[in-house]
């Protein structure tokens, strides 16, 4: 009886809300859970610059963040988790969207993502999880704007964290069928798009003290844009400094680009990203 509570309370929470961030400032998400009956909120900033975008199939996408729009953008990410059971937690995140402004709704990227823990106990030694996730579909004239797809948007990552005293080490491959609704544009152009995007990455993460932790993230995920290249690369280095056990306040820069080279400081086309917030755990 209490398992199909929990399931009925999932696909209820699935019916009423949407990328969790996880590991929030990193890209690559973590095996661990938020303990059950407890709860976690994330509040980030993030702006995303191109700088040097050609057009001309060097352009690259900010991993991390579901934006395709040409130009800049700002927005705020918000992301809500609770813990379900004592390996798996349910979570949604919307972004609130300063820039790019338009005739639409500021609000959009609504995710629901389940992350199930099926090996480890999320404190030591070597953890695995999987978290399919669903994304709501966005507006139309948000879709025209690259700040979401007017279509359902699915798939699940793959997760493993190999966790020591003093150090931590995150993997994550991910599958996301993104459908678009091909009677508008999307992020301003007419090209075509790939609906089978594919993700991998990892970030080492050190204690420097009981208060900080420096990490590096490197990936690589598919390029939406259809006539730009196939792949796009990022390397991002992070800081989370936690004053308490409940709050972690995190800082982290980001640069993809169609290299690695580029995406970790070489001359060349790139888009940056900038973000910093906090994430909160209270009952």
């Amino acid at each position: 009886m209490r398992q199909l509570q929990r399931i009925l309370f999932f696909l209820f929470f699935i019916s009423m809300c949407s990328s969790s961030h996880g590991y929030s400032p990193l890209n690559t998400d973590d095996a661990g859970t938020t303990a059950k009956g407890s709860n976690q909120i994330e509040q980030y900033f993030f702006s995303i610059l191109q700088v040097g975008q050609s057009n001309e199939g060097e352009n690259s996408i900010s991993s991390g963040e579901d934006f395709s729009g040409i130009g800049d953008a700002t927005g705020f990410p918000l992301t809500f988790a609770r813990g379900i059971t004592d390996n798996s937690e349910v979570s949604f995140s919307p972004t609130y969207y300063l820039a790019p402004l338009g005739n639409f709704s500021r609000v959009g990227n609504y995710t629901v993502n389940y992350k199930h823990r099926f090996l480890g106990n999320g404190e030591k030694g070597l953890n695995l999880a999987l978290k399919p996730s669903v994304i709501f579909p966005a507006g139309v004239t948000q879709q025209e704007f690259g700040i979401g797809n007017a279509a359902w948007n699915y798939g699940a990552t793959f997760i493993a964290s190999q966790l020591w005293e003093s150090a931590e080490l995150h993997f994550n491959a991910g599958y996301m069928r993104t459908p678009y609704n091909n009677n508008y544009v999307v992020g301003q152009s007419a090209d075509s798009k790939r609906a089978n995007l594919y993700s991998i990455s990892v970030a080492p993460v050190w204690k420097l003290s009981s208060h900080i932790k420096f990490a590096i993230d490197v990936g690589m995920n598919t390029n939406p844009n259809e006539p730009d290249i196939s792949l796009t690369m990022y390397g991002q280095i992070a800081v989370i400094f936690s004053p308490d056990k409940n709050l972690d306040m995190g800082l982290s820069y980001q640069r993809n680009a169609r290299n690695f080279a580029v995406a970790f400081g070489d001359a060349g086309p790139y888009t940056s990203r900038i973000q910093l917030g906090v994430t909160y755990r209270f009952d």
